[in-house]
Formats: structure tokens, sequence, C-alpha cells
């Protein structure tokens, strides 16, 4: 059975989507399975190709994301997630990581307090996202001292 198959998401929190044209197939069956799901789900992304540029998408998901204080949380989908964890970080209160397996994802949530977890639509499967995402959405921010001290110094 699938990693993220044995876990129940049904979690009261939201979800911001956005994906530029390389991450939309993803995203949409991303978003797909996460309403099947019962999450909630708000696609941010443009209906058109047509100013789908990731830079945009990237800011409008991490401004949300910042504005919920910590209610809400991101995934960004790009070709390579690089783009849109560049232009996330930007916005304060915003801290995008790019996930490539389900213990980085969840290293990234717990230690460095990720709210946006960016995905490459190149190279990741929907099994390969669910686990992430999985990951990603049970984990918490570790109230360790060192890691809070940390992500405090990001300001």
């Amino acid at each position: 059975m699938a990693y993220w198959l044995r876990y129940n998401l049904n979690m009261k929190r939201l979800l911001f989507l956005g994906a530029d044209h390389a991450g939309f197939p993803l995203k949409v069956r991303i978003s797909e399975e996460l309403k099947r799901r019962k999450i909630t789900v708000e696609d941010l992304s443009p209906k058109f190709v047509d100013g789908d540029d990731y830079p945009r998408i990237g800011t409008k998901v991490a401004k949300r994301v910042a504005a919920s204080k910590d209610k809400a949380l991101g995934i960004l989908v790009c070709g390579s997630g690089v783009g849109m964890v560049i232009a996330a970080n930007r916005v304060k209160g915003a801290r995008a990581s790019v996930g490539h397996d389900a213990r980085e994802v969840t290293r990234a949530r717990e230690d460095d307090h990720a709210n946006i977890l960016a995905l490459s639509g190149w190279k990741t499967s929907l099994p390969m996202a669910m686990g992430m995402i999985t990951a990603f959405l049970k984990a918490s921010p570790s109230k360790a001292k060192r890691h809070v001290r940390r992500v405090r110094e990001l300001g």
C-alpha cells in the first residue's frame, strides 16, 4: 500500500494551491485527490496560460498563507519547484521549501517551520506528491528552542 494511503488527511486546514503551466497537470491531480479526502482547497492558479508566470503565482499563494497566521498552508507546483520557492520566500511570513521526499518535507515543516511546499511538475508523480503532502500535513512546527530561535532569526 502506498505511504500516503495509510493516513487519513481529513484535517480542518485550508490549503492554497498554485501552479504555472509546467506544474498545472500535477496540481490538478493533487487538487482532485485532496478534495476527494475532504480537505479544503483554494486554487489560486490562473485559469489561462497567459499570466501564469511563477513569480506572480508563488507570491499570491505566499501572501495568502502569511496572512492566515499559521491557519493555512500552501502547495506550489512549477517545473522544478525552485522558481516558486524563490518567489514565495520573498513574502514576509512565508517559509517555502522544495520537496524531494517525505522525510525531507517533514524536517522542513518541523525544524524550519515551512508553511509552503513546492513540488516539481517535471519529476514528481502523484504518489510521490501525495506522500510528501501527507508528511507536510502531519508534521507540526517544532517548539524546540533552537528551532524557534532559528526561525525567529529569519525575520
